[in-house]
């Protein structure tokens, strides 16, 4: 009987302790979008259209100061100023990513992802540029 007063309190504590355990060792890291971007694959209402624009030199880079360039050809993005500024919905979990072009008042939001690929995070962004039946979906790797 009384081995079993003390056993008892000892699982729930090992338990307690081991869930515990398990959510830090569960956390997801927060998302570093802070880099240099170049386009992996681009799609337009699901259809693959990376082979039909020239995006090559096509950069994204997203500083720490919350800033943006864009570099290379014009092509459908988000937006078509060169730089502004950035923000994220959330460092942890980001589900949307607004562009703010330095020359405007208006602000540009995306949805995001942050999958990892071959053992590298990538940056999805989705968007509908102007008309709203037309969806692009720039998926980015980083730059070396």
């Amino acid at each position: 009987m009384l081995a079993r007063k003390i056993f008892f309190p000892v699982i729930m504590i090992m338990a307690a302790a081991s869930c515990s355990t398990k959510k830090e060792m569960m956390a997801e890291p927060v998302k570093d979008l802070n880099a240099t971007w170049h386009i992996q694959n681009v799609t337009r209402n699901t259809v693959d259209i990376t082979q039909y624009i020239d995006a090559a030199d096509f950069r994204l880079t997203l500083s720490p100061d919350n800033t943006y360039t864009l570099e290379g050809n014009n092509i459908p993005f988000l937006v078509n100023n060169a730089a502004g500024t950035w923000s994220s919905d959330d460092p942890q979990y980001p589900y949307n990513i607004t562009l703010k072009p330095a020359d405007s008042t208006s602000s540009f939001s995306g949805s995001i992802a942050t999958p990892v690929s071959k053992g590298q995070r990538t940056l999805s962004i989705t968007f509908s540029p102007g008309c709203h039946s037309n969806t692009y979906i720039y998926t980015f790797e980083k730059s070396n």
